[in-house]
This record gives C-alpha cells, sequence and structure tokens, in this order.
C-alpha cells in the first residue's frame, strides 16, 4: 500500500486531469462589454467531467484492440472481453464486494437500470403476501421510488419521513420494522441525497433491517463518488449491505454503465429478468433454450457500451490507488468552506443542516437566492460567470417540496403538494455539486457570483424572458451552440 503523502499526490494528480477544467467561457457584463471567465464545473451530481487519462486511454484503446467482447479468434477482441471482466472486479471491489457471494451487473441506464433490474428480480410477479412491502425514504431520487411501485404496487410501499434538518427520521423507520417488520421485504435508501449531500447511516439501517428479516438496498449513485463504501464490513457482518447500486457516468466516467453489485442468489438460473439475447445462452435449438450458468453472462445480452465500461474500471482502479478516505477528506474541506461562505449571504438559503460537524454532508448543496425564481438564478450564474450548476427538483420532488415549505418567503418556494417542480413552474432549487476535480477557488467562484446575483437581483430581473419550456433565457444571448454535430458534419465535409 502506498503511503498516505504518496496517495494524496495522486489525488491532487488526478483532480487537475480533467477535460474542461480550463476551457474559456465569454460571460455577460451588467455594462454589456462583455468578458471571458474559467469555466467553473459544478454540477458532479448529474454527470461527472471525463478524467483525461481515460479519454487518452480509449483513444489507445481504439487504436490498438478495438473489438467486440467475447470474440476469442484474436487479440483485441480478447483484450476487450478481459477488459470489461477486469472492470466487474474492480467496481466490485470498490464498493467492498464479496465475490463468492455478491455479482456485478452491468446496466444500460444508469443507475435507474440496475434498480428496474433488481426490482424486477426480487419480485418478479407482484406479490400478494408474505413479505409484500418495501421501505423507502422520502429522501429518494425517484429512480429508487418507481421500480419498486411498478414491482410490489404503490400500496405496499412504506415511506421513511425526513426531518426539517433534511436527515431521515430514524425513529420513522424503527417504528414502520416494528410495526410491519413481518411483511419487509426490502429497504431501499440512499446512501448520499442528490439534493442537500447528507450522508445516511446506512450500515446502521443496515442491521435494523436484517434484525426485521428484511434485505437492503444501497443506492450509491451518489455516494460512490464522494465515500468509501464498505459492503461487508469485517467486524459486523449484521451492517452488511445486500445489494449496491453503481452509477458510471457520475463516478467519473461519463457515458458508461450503471452497476448492479449484490446478492447472486436472488437470480435464478431458469430465468433471464432482463432483456434476451446474444451471449445469455449455452444452446438455443427450435425446441430447446440453455441459459447460461454465469449470471452476469445471462443478464448482460446482446454488445456492450465497451468504451464506457473501460472507462468505468480506469476511474475505478484509479480511485483505489488513491483511496476514498483521501477523496472524503478532500470533500469535507471543500463543504466546510462552501456552507460557511453560504451562510455569510444573507439572501442565501441553504437547505439541509449545515453543521456538517453534525450532520455530515458530501459535496451536494442545494439553495435559493430569496428573491428570485431558481432558474433565473442558475441561468446568471452560467451567463455572468461560466459557472454550471442545476436547478429545479433533481428527481427528488417529495424530499424537495419538504425542504422548500421549510422556507415560504423564499420565492421559489413550495406551497402544497400539488405544486410541481419542473422548469414551466416555480418551485424549485439550485444545486452545486462537487468532484475530485473541485477546488476551493471554485468554491470563491461560486460565493462571488451568489453576491453578485443577490445585490443585481432586480436588474438581472430585466435581462431574462422565459422561454416556451420555462427557461430563463438571457436577452442578448447567442444562441450560436458551442458544441454540434451538424457543426462536426460541415467542417469534416469542407475538408
Amino acid at each position: 500500500m502506498a503511503s498516505i503523502d504518496e496517495r494524496r499526490a495522486r489525488l491532487s494528480r488526478f483532480g487537475r486531469e480533467f477535460l474542461g477544467l480550463h476551457t474559456a467561457t465569454e460571460v455577460h457584463t451588467l455594462d454589456g462589454a462583455g468578458a471571458t471567465r474559467r469555466r467553473v464545473y459544478l454540477d458532479a451530481t448529474a454527470t461527472s467531467l471525463m478524467p483525461e487519462p481515460v479519454w487518452s486511454a480509449l483513444g489507445r484503446y481504439f487504436r490498438e484492440a478495438c473489438a467486440n467482447s467475447h470474440t476469442h479468434a484474436h487479440a483485441p477482441g480478447r483484450e476487450t472481453t478481459a477488459a470489461i471482466e477486469r472492470t466487474r472486479e474492480l467496481v466490485g471491489r470498490l464498493v467492498g464486494w464479496d465475490p463468492t457471494v455478491d455479482v456485478a451487473i452491468f446496466t444500460g441506464n444508469g443507475a435507474t437500470g440496475a434498480v428496474n433490474l433488481l426490482a424486477d428480480a426480487l419480485f418478479p410477479s407482484p406479490p400478494t403476501a408474505g413479505r409484500d412491502l418495501v421501505i423507502v425514504s422520502k429522501m429518494e431520487h425517484h429512480s429508487n421510488m418507481l421500480p419498486w411501485f411498478r414491482a410490489v404496487g404503490r400500496e405496499r410501499v412504506r415511506f421513511i419521513d425526513a426531518l426539517a434538518d433534511g436527515t431521515l427520521d430514524q425513529a420513522c423507520y424503527r417504528r414502520l420494522l416494528e410495526a410491519e417488520g413481518a411483511r419487509v421485504a426490502i429497504v431501499a435508501v440512499t446512501g448520499v441525497s442528490n439534493v442537500t449531500g447528507i450522508i445516511n447511516p446506512v450500515h446502521d439501517m443496515a442491521r435494523l433491517a436484517h434484525r426485521a428479516g428484511a434485505r437492503i438496498v444501497l443506492d450509491a449513485a451518489q455516494a460512490a463518488p464522494h465515500v468509501p463504501i464498505d459492503m461487508h464490513p469485517a467486524d459486523d457482518p449484521d451492517a452488511a449491505l445486500d445489494y449496491v447500486i453503481v452509477s458510471g457516468h457520475k463516478l467519473y466516467a461519463p457515458g458508461s454503465r450503471g452497476v448492479l453489485v449484490g446478492r447472486r442468489d436472488v437470480f435464478r438460473e431458469d430465468r433471464v429478468v432482463g432483456g434476451v439475447g446474444g451471449g445469455a445462452v449455452e444452446l438455443v435449438s427450435t425446441e430447446e433454450v440453455r441459459w447460461k450458468a454465469d449470471v452476469s453472462a445471462r443478464e448482460e445480452a446482446g454488445t456492450p457500451n465497451i468504451p464506457g465500461t473501460i472507462a468505468l474500471g480506469i476511474v475505478a482502479g484509479m480511485l483505489a490507488e488513491i483511496g476514498m478516505d483521501l477523496v472524503r477528506e478532500h470533500e469535507i474541506a471543500l463543504v466546510d468552506d462552501a456552507l460557511a461562505r453560504l451562510a455569510a449571504i444573507p439572501e442565501v438559503v441553504v437547505y439541509g443542516s449545515v453543521d456538517a460537524g453534525a450532520v455530515p454532508r458530501a459535496g451536494v448543496i442545494a439553495f435559493n437566492v430569496r428573491s428570485l425564481p431558481h432558474g433565473l438564478v442558475a441561468a446568471a450564474l452560467w451567463d455572468y460567470f461560466a459557472i454550471a450548476v442545476r436547478n429545479d427538483c433533481f428527481c427528488a420532488q417529495p424530499y424537495v417540496k419538504e425542504q422548500l415549505r421549510l422556507h415560504p418567503d423564499v420565492e421559489s418556494a413550495c406551497t402544497s403538494d400539488a405544486d410541481v417542480c419542473d422548469a414551466t413552474k416555480k418551485p424549485g432549487m439550485v444545486r452545486a455539486s462537487f468532484g475530485v476535480f473541485t477546488t476551493h477557488d471554485d468554491v470563491a467562484a461560486l460565493d462571488e457570483a451568489l453576491r453578485f446575483v443577490a445585490a443585481h437581483a432586480a436588474t438581472l430581473r430585466g435581462r431574462y424572458q422565459r422561454d416556451a419550456s420555462g427557461d430563463f433565457v438571457h436577452v442578448g444571448a447567442s444562441h450560436a451552440p458551442r458544441f454540434s454535430i451538424d457543426d462536426v458534419v460541415r467542417s469534416w465535409a469542407r475538408g
């Protein structure tokens, strides 16, 4: 194992090696003169930037070993297959799997595909008795709610409430298990909120789930890039995580796949849960089909997303060389800096507890400027400061609405459950999210920008109009895209 100084040096180097960190972007100014700023990417929770060494490695792969997987007649085919299987192992190791018990299955639609696959495997038909309930939290991304609604029926899903500080109500969770634990099959909970960045005590929750005879599913789409994950704590087997969901495009491998890591015993050998096709079978005739015994082969029919898978494997290997403990250390300092700066701006409201010592948070912070719509704030951060953030309800409407109702004096507040969180309606938030490439200079840039927006709220209102989709568009905006397929094709055609 490398020394901590060597690992810190690797983290520092890795954080500097992302494409787009130094992109110069033209921005507006209040006097109309225009200016240029360095792009600041604070939207890692939506999708990550691409590491330069991964981009370079993909170029090498396409030059030297491009082929379809499961081709054994030539070296590129064998090397492609080996790279996919190595990625499976590296992702498993990153979350602390036990390969004698667990399987890692790649899915096409990120974490959403992985949750759907697991829900369909656990509940091949809607349950009618026995362990027929699923517990989820009100903090969940819709992708860790809707698959369970479909699998067991909305009436068989129970919710863990959220408290005013944004944390989950653990007393509510215990009451649910005490009241209906004999019927609970699954507890599905996020490791890190994609809204507030609050880190849930998932191992404590796992102990309670197992005591009730249930299994636990960790949605680690946000946790995996931010915090260490250990599916099987050596000193506490009752705290084990039965299933972990990973989203590759959030884990510094944009364009890659989702991964379900967890107990292989839920996948029976006599059926395929997902799509069927090439690669899933040992034998096909007009009279008989024999499925492959290997679960991952059986559930990954067809040609995979090879470059995305390779990118994910490289990133998982790099993070192992750094250590997620240091990634967490890096983020704690950034979050402390950001929360202190935002708390000093009277017009800014931060959602969830701002006491990071009492309520641990990852690098995800949702906020509003009291006197402006969230969409206008997000647009102004980009148009005037080249800071990329996200706004609206982040596919977590129940949680966002509850947090918004705590501050009814904010223009983007939510007043009732009937309020819809989308681009054409008022309720919502702005979200800044960090990655290993985020620096204290980036946090300072956000601080400067929000102070500017708050100070010039009235003027900025006059600089924007809403388009048909409800987005705020600067009246002097250029509509020339920074990237388009047509531009690439035309440039190529001109020679």
